[in-house]
This record gives structure tokens, C-alpha cells and sequence, in this order.
């Protein structure tokens, strides 16, 4: 199984601060943030349990509450920034959930998915934030490469 880690810096874990806000919006009975947040946990999840393909990009299955069925496609590979990747929960409101990430394999062989950075994307397809992000995500995982086992440690994962 894969597990999920959140990247902390300064004390904050962006993503995981990011998604409980979506949930505290859902829990005050906002509904858009409340498919939101159950997407984003679904997706989670299925990157959990579910191996990437070779091509990195992985859809999933939803049910609406009414039963239909989505389709979103959860990940895909940055092109021109690999080894980053992102978690993708298209909704036009709130918005279109992004956080990126990175794979790390263990000494055991046991894969970790390290969240650096998230946004709610509205409108601009490829807002420049996004691309601060990404690019702070980069300079993560540069430094987590130099020695991930401290980091791991630091998040309270000890390989």
C-alpha cells in the first residue's frame, strides 16, 4: 500500500490546511465544497491503493449524489517538470483542486507520495500561481532527494 505524506514547511502543511478548509466549507453546508472535498478524499484514496500506469495519468470513477456517474481524470505527470505530478479535482465551483506531488520508493520498496503545494484554480487555466508552485515543488524534492530519510523522519514516517 502507498502511503501519503504532506509536506511541512514552516509548521504548515499547505495541502492538508488547504483541503480541511475545503472541508470546513462543506461542513458549514456549502455543497460545491462538499463534492469537493469527498472528491479530493476519493482521490486520495484511490492513490493509495491504485499503481500509476507507465504514462502517469490515472482517471477515476465518482458517483454524484444523485447516482450518475464522472469521470475525472485524478493525475498527471507536469511535462516539462517530472518527476512532479498532480492531483487534479475538476469543479467549477469552488474551484479545480490542484497538489502537486512526487513518488519516493522506499529501501523496503514501499512507495510514498510526498504533497508539496496546492491551489483551488478559477477560471485561468494555468494561473501563474501555479506555476510558483510548481516550481517551489521542484526545489522540495531537490532538497528531499539530498536526504529523504531526515525528511521522512520529520514526518513522522521512519523507513
Amino acid at each position: 500500500m502507498t502511503k501519503i505524506i504532506f509536506w511541512e514547511e514552516n509548521g504548515v502543511k499547505e495541502v492538508l490546511v488547504q483541503i480541511t478548509e475545503i472541508a470546513r466549507l462543506g461542513i458549514a453546508g456549502d455543497k460545491d465544497a462538499q463534492h469537493l472535498a469527498r472528491y479530493i478524499l476519493e482521490g486520495l484514496d484511490i492513490l493509495k491503493t491504485t499503481q500509476l500506469p507507465p504514462n502517469q495519468k490515472l482517471q477515476a470513477f465518482f458517483k454524484e449524489d444523485n447516482g450518475d456517474p464522472r469521470t475525472l481524470s485524478i493525475t498527471k505527470p507536469f511535462p516539462n517538470n517530472p518527476p512532479l505530478l498532480e492531483l487534479r479535482i475538476n469543479r467549477s465551483v469552488p474551484g479545480a483542486f490542484r497538489a502537486i506531488y512526487f513518488e519516493y520508493d522506499n529501501d523496503d520498496n514501499e512507495k510514498i507520495l510526498i504533497f508539496t503545494k496546492s491551489l483551488l484554480k478559477k477560471g485561468d487555466p494555468n494561473p501563474p500561481e501555479l506555476q510558483v508552485k510548481i516550481i517551489e515543488s521542484y526545489k522540495i524534492y531537490l532538497e528531499f532527494l539530498k536526504n529523504p530519510k531526515k525528511y521522512l523522519e520529520r514526518s513522522g514516517h521512519v523507513e
